[in-house]
């Protein structure tokens, strides 16, 4: 998962770390059946699926990956990582939010964006928190990288927001990028933000509190 990757042996060696069981209860079985029944299904992973664990917290990359294209066990992944299996449910829970967020909004370009967003007009400082939001869909990071207060930021967003409506509205090249960043003023806002839990205190990957 790029530069944040956070496993910190070979993932081929972990594919094959755990041997499966010769009984399977009947909790990992049906486990089993909703790895099979995945949200990738169908979808390409270098081209469509690896791009978007990169956008998603490092930690859930690596338990996406292992859960359901390695296609190890919960309580596998558990013990590799030292944690209880719950901490591990939770985690995939989060990280699929996450994807699935991501995979029903139109797919763009930060280049893209840079380029096109001034065109609507808007200032550069709002080009910068759009494209925050973007990557981030968090207030409080964009404000951290901004140096600018939430409330600026959320006001500044939610304004630009709307006036991309009106130019989507006119010019169907801006309509992608509304319905990207309407998404995430809507029902999405901060999914992308990493959640602390203290089962994974000092192991990496939960930074963002």
């Amino acid at each position: 998962m790029g530069g944040g990757y956070v496993i910190s042996v070979d993932p081929n060696e972990l594919a094959t770390r755990f041997q499966a069981s010769p009984y399977r209860t009947p909790a990992e079985i049906e486990e089993d059946e909703i790895a099979e029944d995945s949200v990738f299904s169908g979808l390409d992973y270098e081209s469509q699926i690896k791009p978007l664990l990169d956008r998603i917290p490092p930690r859930e990359a690596d338990l996406l990956f292992l859960y359901y294209i390695k296609k190890k066990r919960q309580a596998d992944i558990a013990e590799i990582f030292g944690v209880t299996q719950a901490a591990i449910s939770y985690r995939l829970d989060r990280g699929l939010q996450r994807i699935r967020f991501l995979l029903s909004i139109p797919q763009i370009d930060e280049e893209d964006m840079r380029d096109d967003l001034p065109k609507v007009p808007f200032k550069p400082l709002d080009v910068d928190i759009l494209v925050g939001m973007w990557q981030t869909t968090c207030q409080s990071e964009v404000a951290l990288r901004l140096k600018l207060t939430q409330g600026r930021v959320r006001h500044r967003f939610f304004r630009a927001v709307e006036t991309l409506k009106t130019k989507a509205d006119k010019d169907p090249m801006f309509q992608p990028y509304h319905k990207v960043f309407s998404s995430i003023a809507s029902k999405k806002f901060n999914i992308l933000r990493e959640v602390k839990l203290p089962q994974w205190a000092n192991r990496g990957g939960d930074d963002c509190s």
